[in-house]
C-alpha cells in the first residue's frame, strides 16, 4: 500500500499592514482554507471553519479553524491544504511567522514549509498555556529541525503543513483551534561580509568573488596584501538574507559543485554556495572548490551493485543518518548502465554516519534495502549501514540489500517470483490489475499484471533480491486495492500500513486470492473439486506425512505444496500406478501448509501442519 507522509500545503491570498503580513484570518474567503488530515482515522477528511468559541484575551475575532486529531494517530500526523497561492510566504521582508492557537492541554505545534526557493524548513513552538488563546512565533533564522537543516528566512515558500501534538501520541482524541497567521519582524538592515578562500596551488591571474550580491559579475576583486595565499574581499550592503556566491579565477574558472556538498545550495541548474547572511561578519576560510579548508576534508564514494533488485523508474538512491538527506535529495548515477551505481560526497575529516540505499525516490522509506540480521546493519539505527571515522579519502564498494565489500553482485539475486491474483471473486468493475510494493516505490502503473488465457488470474514474473518484499494488488492505478488486518497471515505490519510479504530466496510462486491469504492454486479454477483423489495421515507432520491416493484413480497426479503465504514449495508429478507418496518435511519450516492434488480434470485439496 502506498504509504503516507508529511505532505504539503499551500497559503493563499495575504494581505499587509501596519507591518505585518495576514495570510489566514478565516474571516472572508480570501484569508481561508480547509486543512486535509492525514496520519490519523480523520484522514481525507478536512477542518471547519467555525465561530469563534472562546472570543476572549488575545482573539475576539468572529471565525476560526478547528483541528481534530484522534487518538492513537501517528507521530507525525497532521493536517495540510492545497489551494492556489496568490502571495508566497516572503521571509526576505519578514523574519517570523505567528499563529493564534488554543489547546485542551499544554502542548506543542510544528509547521513546515515547502515548495521554496530554500529546502524544506520545520519548527516546533511549544504552547505552555491551555484553555486560552496564546499566540507561538517561528523564527526563519533558526535552522530546520530535518534535513537540510538550514534556516529559512531569505527564503520564499508556497507550502506549510500543521502538526498539532508533533511526535506525540495520544491516548483520547482532542480538538484545537487555530486563527491569524500572520507574517512579521522586519528584515534585517543591509550587511558587510568578507569573504576568504585559500588558492595556494591555484594558477591565476586574477580572482574574483561573485554572486547575488553584484549580479555574479567581476566588481568585487580578492586581494591577498600579506601574501599567504589566502586571498579576500569585504563586499558593503548586502541584503540580509540568502546569500549565493562562487570564487572564479580570471574570467571563466569558477568554481564547479556537484550538489552533494555540504554548503552548497542547488536551483535548477545551478549550484552555489549559499548560506544566510544575518549580521556583518567575516566568512571562515575555504579551499578552492571545497565547503572546508584546505587539508580539512575527505572526499567518499558510493558504489552500489544493483544486482537483481528491481530498480524504480528513479535508479538508486543514498539517504539517512541526518547526513544524506531523505530519498530523493541525493540520486546516484549509473552513467554507462552497467549497473554499478555511484555518487561521491565532500565531508570534513573524522566524518561519520549512518546511511542506506533505496530503489527510488520513495518518501515513506518502503524501497530502502533490507539488510537486517546482516553484519553491516545495526539494529538500533533502523537497520542502516554505518560508516566512520573518515580520516582519508576513502571508496566503498558493495551489493544493494547485501553486506558485500566488493561489486561482484552475482549472488544477490534471490530469484524470481511469480505473482498471481485471482480476481474471479472481485465484486466491483476494473480494466487492469496492477503489482505494487517498495520494489517499484508502490507505484500506481509501474507494474501491470497481464491474463493472457483469460481466466481472470493475473500474472506477473519479477526479479528480486534475497529478503522480504513487501506488495499489493490493486486495480487501475490505486482506484482500489486490497485491504488487511493487522496479524493477518500472509502480511507484516509496519505502523498503521498491512501489506503482503515475500521472503525470497530462489525461484517461487505466489498465488492468492484477491484480499485474502486464501492459496488460489493458480491454474485450478477450471477444475471439478472431488474430495475423494486422497487422503493425507498424518496431518500433523514431525518428520514425514503419506498421500494415499483412491484406487479409481489411474492417471498421472501433479502435487503441489503451498506454504502458508500461499507460495509453491514443492511441486511433485505421479505417475499413473502411484497410489501412494511420502512428503518429507525436513526441508519444510513449521507452520500451515495446503497440499493440493490435480488429476483426470479433477483436484482436492488438504491442509497440513508442520511441527517438528
Amino acid at each position: 500500500m502506498k504509504k503516507f507522509l508529511l505532505l504539503s500545503f499551500s497559503f493563499i491570498v495575504s494581505f499587509s499592514m501596519f507591518g505585518q503580513t495576514t495570510v489566514l484570518d478565516f474571516e472572508d474567503a480570501a484569508t481561508s482554507v480547509n486543512f486535509t488530515y492525514f496520519g490519523s482515522s480523520a484522514n481525507d477528511s478536512t477542518t471547519t471553519i467555525i465561530p469563534n468559541p472562546d472570543k476572549t484575551g488575545i482573539n475576539t475575532s468572529e471565525m476560526v479553524s478547528d483541528f481534530y486529531k484522534p487518538k492513537e494517530s501517528e507521530p507525525w500526523a497532521g493536517g495540510f491544504s492545497t489551494p492556489n497561492p496568490s502571495v508566497p510566504i516572503d521571509l526576505v521582508s519578514n523574519s517570523e511567522i505567528c499563529v493564534k492557537v488554543w489547546f485542551p492541554a499544554v502542548g506543542n505545534l510544528a509547521i513546515k514549509l515547502e515548495d521554496g526557493d530554500l529546502p524544506n524548513w520545520i519548527q516546533t513552538a511549544e504552547v505552555t498555556e491551555a484553555n486560552k488563546w496564546v499566540e507561538v512565533c517561528y523564527d526563519s533564522k533558526l535552522p530546520s529541525l530535518e534535513d537540510d537543516m538550514v534556516p529559512a528566512f531569505g527564503g520564499t515558500y508556497t507550502k506549510i503543513v500543521l502538526f498539532f501534538d508533533f511526535q506525540t501520541v495520544l491516548t483520547e482524541d482532542q480538538v484545537y483551534y487555530f486563527d491569524d497567521f500572520i507574517l512579521t519582524g522586519s528584515g534585517i538592515a543591509p550587511v558587510d561580509l568578507t569573504f576568504n578562500v585559500d588558492l595556494n596551488g591555484q594558477t591565476f591571474s586574477e580572482a574574483h568573488v561573485s554572486g547575488t550580491f553584484n549580479n555574479w559579475s567581476l566588481d568585487n576583486p580578492l586581494s591577498d596584501p600579506d601574501g599567504d595565499g589566502v586571498y579576500s574581499a569585504t563586499v558593503t550592503g548586502i541584503p540580509a538574507g540568502r546569500v549565493e556566491y562562487k570564487f572564479r579565477l580570471d574570467d571563466s574558472n569558477w568554481e564547479v559543485f556537484s550538489g552533494t556538498e555540504s554548503c552548497v545550495l542547488t536551483t535548477g541548474d545551478f549550484t552555489n554556495r549559499s548560506f544566510v547572511a544575518t549580521q556583518t561578519e567575516e566568512l571562515p576560510t575555504v579551499c578552492f572548490n571545497s565547503c572546508f579548508a584546505c587539508g580539512e576534508a575527505v572526499r567518499i564514494t558510493f558504489n552500489v551493485g544493483q544486482g537483481g533488485a528491481m530498480v524504480a523508474p528513479e535508479g538508486m538512491h543514498i539517504a539517512g543518518g541526518g547526513n544524506f538527506g531523505v530519498p530523493g535529495d541525493f540520486p546516484m548515477t549509473d552513467d554507462d548502465a552497467d549497473g554499478i551505481w555511484s555518487i561521491t560526497f565532500e565531508r570534513p575529516v573524522g566524518f561519520e554516519s549512518f546511511y542506506t540505499f533505496l530503489t527510488g525516490a520513495c518518501s515513506d522509506w518502503s524501497c530502502k534495502e533490507d539488510i537486517a540480521g546482516q553484519a553491516c546493519a545495526n539494529p538500533d539505527n533502523f537497520n542502516d549501514r554505518k560508516i566512520g571515522p573518515v580520516m582519508q579519502d576513502m571508496e566503498i564498494n558493495t551489493c544493494f540489500g547485501f553486506c558485500t565489500d566488493d561489486l561482484d553482485c552475482s549472488g544477490a539475486t534471490g530469484g524470481d517470483v511469480k505473482f498471481n491474483v485471482d480476481m474471479n471473486g472481485y465484486s466491483g468493475t476494473f480494466t487492469q490489475v496492477y503489482l505494487s510494493g517498495n520494489f517499484n516505490s508502490w507505484s500506481a502503473d509501474a507494474t501491470p499484471m497481464e491474463d493472457p488465457d483469460g481466466d481472470n488470474i493475473w500474472t506477473s514474473t519479477q526479479t528480486f533480491i534475497t529478503g522480504n518484499h513487501e506488495f499489493k494488488f490493486q486495480v487501475d492505478g490505486w482506484t482500489d486495492q486490497e485491504f488487511f488486518e493487522d496479524g493477518d497471515p500472509c502480511t507484516v505490519t509496519q505502523g498503521n500500513f498491512v501489506n503482503r510479504v515475500v521472503t525470497v530466496s530462489g525461484d517461487t510462486e505466489l498465488c492468492f486470492a484477491w484480499n485474502t491469504c486464501t492459496s488460489c492454486l493458480s491454474g485450478v479454477n477450471d477444475l471439478v473439486t472431488d474430495n475423494s483423489i486422497f487422503k493425507v495421515q498424518p496431518t500433523i507432520v514431525n518428520a514425514s506425512t503419506q498421500l494415499i491416493f483412491a484406487e479409481n484413480f489411474k492417471a498421472e497426479k501433479e502435487v503441489k505444496v503451498f506454504n502458508g503465504l500461499g507460495q509453491i514449495e514443492k511441486v511433485i508429478k505421479l505417475g499413473p500406478l502411484d497410489q501412494f507418496y511420502t512428503l518429507e518435511a525436513d526441508n519444510l519450516q513449521n507452520g500451515l501448509y495446503f497440499l493440493n492434488v490435480v488429476t483426470e480434470g479433477k483436484q482436492q485439496t488438504h491442509r497440513i501442519i508442520v511441527n517438528k
